[in-house]
């Protein structure tokens, strides 16, 4: 009697898992049944371009419209806490990068925890570019560096937010022992507009979004903020061949409202991966200095936490003031 009771409730639970299975599946297949909003932290031109070009063929693939929404400010809080809070249905995609992992460093209040929201997917690493203004009586880190202990707390520099791309310059700084201005912006093509408007000296930012004004002459870069020199501009030197240890991997991905249905993440995630990696895509996006690399929603997760620890420690060394 008793190991029929026990089949029973195996039998039971095996059912539940079958329906609980099949539930999940029945949702991937239905999904979308509205328009995907994918909701980007920045301002439009501030390094939309992946995303003007991959929506079009996620709409093929997915039979809906697919709508780009801008949320910039406060380093991807105001973007990211707008996603948390969306109906978790798949239907509202939102982008996300290195920030989420070092947001803490900066701001002592933010409205969402890694509990709030689950990784999709990682998109593209970002190339980083230092540019400046053509008149700037430098071309090249070690001039740079020359310059600004020459004139200590002269020369301004400006980023799209906070995040990956002000600690990454921070370290730089730290590590060439000069003094220069932040200038916070909302989004990287209002800091660029400053620059070619003379009232900002330099700007730290995704190649993408500075490449066709450096190739317009309208400003000139300096140098490549990741571990390699950029391709098309093989002249200009990275910065970690003067200070090595020194530079930047933003990425951007792809992350959802926590309780959408692990099967809807996956099918985000595999028909994202797809068309990134379409042969003509991948081309236009090295071309921009964006550099496919995709993961599973697991995988993103774990690397949002585990980078939490790593730009604390990052934090420490360099001795970041502390989060306001």
């Amino acid at each position: 009697m008793i190991v029929i009771k026990k089949l029973g409730a195996l039998c039971a639970c095996m059912s539940l898992g079958a329906a609980a299975l099949s539930s999940g599946t029945a949702a991937a297949q239905d999904w979308p049944k509205a328009p995907v909003r994918i909701v980007l932290p920045f301002t439009p031109a501030g390094g939309d371009q992946l995303f003007r070009i991959i929506a079009p063929r996620l709409q093929e693939k997915w039979k809906q419209p697919v709508v780009i929404e801008y949320k910039p400010g406060a380093s991807n809080i105001v973007a990211t806490d707008y996603v948390v809070k969306a109906k978790p249905d798949g239907h509202t995609i939102g982008v996300t990068g290195a920030t989420v992992a070092n947001n803490p460093l900066f701001y002592k209040s933010i409205p969402y925890t890694y509990d709030d929201f689950s990784g999709i997917t990682r998109l593209v690493n970002l190339e980083m570019a230092l540019v400046a203004r053509n008149d700037s009586p430098f071309n090249t880190i070690p001039e740079l560096v020359a310059y600004a202990k020459a004139n200590p707390g002269k020369l301004n520099w400006g980023t799209g937010g906070l995040g990956a791309t002000y600690a990454g310059f921070r370290q730089f700084m730290y590590a060439a022992d000069i003094d220069m201005v932040h200038v916070n912006f909302a989004g990287w093509s209002q800091a660029l507009s400053e620059l070619m408007g003379g009232r900002l000296d330099l700007v730290i930012n995704p190649h993408d979004s500075s490449v066709q004004f450096v190739k317009a002459r309208k400003m000139k870069m300096v140098a490549s903020f990741g571990p390699k020199r950029i391709a098309g501009f093989e002249q200009v030197a990275a910065v970690n061949e003067s200070y090595p240890g020194v530079d930047i991997v933003p990425y951007f991905a792809f992350i959802a409202p926590k309780g959408v249905p692990a099967t809807i993440l996956k099918k985000i995630q595999v028909d994202t991966a797809q068309v990134l990696n379409e042969p003509a895509v991948k081309q236009q996006l090295t071309e921009l200095g964006l550099h496919v690399a995709t993961s599973t929603p697991e995988e993103t997760d774990r690397a949002f936490r585990a980078e939490t620890q790593q730009w604390a420690e990052i934090g420490r060394r360099i001795k970041l003031p502390p989060p306001q």
